[in-house]
């Protein structure tokens, strides 16, 4: 009976102890002031974007599902160098995810139905961003 017990409270542990995976789509975005064509899946990230800067046209460079959890995963940029992102905490459904683009870095909070937007370099003097989002 004490075996029992026994096995049953580490497995009861083991479930506790389990890291967190957080789902996570990153489209690479190359971003230009030229006016062009805008798809419609980027229209809410022009418009998001437009306080700051008017982008004429965007492009989807890439898109990469990642599963966050405690060690880190990268995503390539058009110019060959990488955004590395981190899940540094999981609470209500809201991720918080560190994402490092040398020599930046920001953490951010994710919620299931936002999208979060990071600046990561140029490239062909364009403006190349991070959108992050958790897939529904």
């Amino acid at each position: 009976m004490r075996s029992l017990l026994v096995a049953a409270l580490l497995a009861s542990s083991a479930l506790f102890a389990a890291e967190p995976v957080v789902p996570v789509q990153v489209e690479v975005v190359q971003a230009s002031l030229k006016s062009g064509l805008v798809p419609e899946s980027l229209k809410k990230m022009q418009t998001a974007l437009s306080a700051r800067i008017k982008y004429g046209s965007m492009k989807v460079q890439s898109t990469t599902q990642l599963k966050l959890s405690k060690g880190s995963q990268t995503v390539e940029l058009p110019d060959k160098s990488q955004a590395v992102l981190s899940l540094q905490g999981l609470k209500d459904g809201v991720a918080t995810v560190q994402v490092q683009v040398p020599p930046a870095s920001a953490t951010y909070t994710l919620a299931k139905d936002k999208s979060l937007y990071f600046q990561a370099g140029v490239h062909d003097g364009d403006d190349v961003w991070l959108v992050l989002s958790q897939p529904k």
